[in-house]
């Protein structure tokens, strides 16, 4: 696998913890948008108003900051539920986790895997292939 792609699908795993709080962040933002107060808001206007709903809606959909981090979380939550136990437990632990306490040496001694220091990586691997895949 490529360099580049490996970073990204570890990027995507660091952002994984807080995408629902990004997803839920960026919604707020298009439905309550900032507006600075006019000055000029005595003055009589034309009298139409936008259709504010359909357009709201309609930015949300089209949205591909939000659309993005959306498809990044389903393939990480559809990826993990199924992959096996140690697969999960490395890339939780490895990369998903904000302050790590083990390496991949780490969880092989401390036997919270149950599989040697290759077969790990290979897992890893694999897992970041699929990830890969869905990206």
């Amino acid at each position: 696998m490529d360099k580049w792609r490996f970073e990204r699908c570890k990027k995507v795993l660091k952002d994984y913890p807080n995408a629902q709080r990004e997803i839920e962040k960026l919604e707020e933002s298009i439905r309550v948008p900032y507006r600075e107060t006019d000055n000029n808001s005595g003055i009589k206007g034309s009298g139409k108003q936008p259709d504010a709903m359909f357009d709201t809606l309609w930015t949300i959909e089209s949205c591909k900051a939000l659309n993005q981090i959306k498809r990044n979380k389903q393939a990480v939550d559809e990826l993990l539920a199924e992959c096996g136990n140690d697969a999960e437990t490395i890339i939780r632990e490895l990369y998903i986790r904000r302050f790590p306490r083990y390496k991949m040496q780490g969880l092989v001694e401390k036997r919270l895997i149950s599989c040697g220091r290759s077969k790990a990586f290979d897992l890893r691997d694999k897992f970041f292939e699929e990830l890969d895949k869905l990206l």
